[in-house]
């Protein structure tokens, strides 16, 4: 088991080298029509939901979620005009979620890690720019961290305890300021609530589709054994709990941001044959 995640680790660093040449990002994953269209369904619905609970007991954070919620809905409504303007057309489209490919799945979840990551940088004062600047994050800082968890597992593999990959170097210094400046702010409860909401619809998600789903032989010129993409969806299921733990005890962006980045992204990647852009 630790030579197979060695091996993982260095096939993520691989492919992460060959698209640093290009300034490539490495989450950067080339989309379709409905994985666009899901993810802002999922987020629709969390907004609409966190408005609904809000209401008795904070009528100001009720009143910002059903803003988001209207948002969302007004660029759902621009992708699919047939949505029709009652609250129960989720309820027919969660229904045509589950028959969606692996894939496309894989890519649902991708943004939502995203979206929370993103959510969660508002909680912590940035503005909307730089909190989509943690989105941003290039392949070398990516394989920085995934140098830091090749050091880890053979540090495993010596006996030594290995609880999560660790916070990773940022090489960017407008992105390090990102990442360290808000670390000690203010939580802003909305995006707090936002963001945790993601992270729970991230592990239900992964739940119901993803952790016993049959995996495909890999197309395409990388070949992926089957075992490895199975111990990937393993290590993809441990970083979305990470990323929850985290979330729960207001960890530092940095830490959160290495989870998506490097705990969450990279085992998609390889499991689920997902396309880098540049690819």
């Amino acid at each position: 088991m630790r030579i197979l995640r060695f091996e993982i680790v260095l096939l993520i660093g691989t492919v992460l080298f060959s698209f640093q040449l290009s300034n490539a990002y490495a989450h950067n994953f080339y989309q379709n029509k409905d994985s666009i269209f899901f993810a802002l369904i999922k987020q629709f619905e969390i907004e609409k939901n966190l408005a609904s609970d809000n209401l008795a007991s904070n009528k100001s954070a009720s009143l910002k979620h059903s803003e988001n919620a209207d948002r969302l809905f007004s660029q759902l409504v621009s992708l699919n005009k047939a949505i029709p303007k009652k609250s129960n057309f989720v309820n027919k489209y969660d229904t045509k979620f589950n028959h969606l490919n692996l894939t496309t799945k894989a890519l649902v979840t991708a943004n939502l890690a995203d979206q929370s990551l993103k959510q969660y940088g508002l909680s912590n004062g940035l503005d909307k720019k730089s909190a989509t600047d943690l989105l941003n994050m290039s392949t070398g800082m990516i394989m920085k961290m995934n140098r830091a968890a090749t050091i880890n597992i053979s540090n495993d593999a010596l006996g030594q305890k290995v609880e999560t990959m660790p916070i990773m170097p940022a090489s960017n210094h407008s992105l390090n300021g990102v990442l360290n400046e808000h670390d000690e702010g203010a939580i802003s409860q909305v995006n707090y609530e936002t963001s945790t909401e993601l992270a729970k619809s991230l592990k239900k998600l992964f739940s119901d589709n993803l952790e016993n789903a049959r995996l495909q032989n890999s197309s395409g010129l990388m070949h992926i054994p089957i075992n490895m993409k199975v111990n990937s969806v393993k290590e993809l299921g441990q970083g979305i709990d990470n990323l929850i733990l985290a979330l729960n005890r207001n960890a530092s962006l940095h830490e959160v941001s290495s989870i998506v980045h490097g705990q969450i992204h990279p085992y998609l990647f390889l499991a689920f044959d997902l396309k880098l852009k540049g690819e």
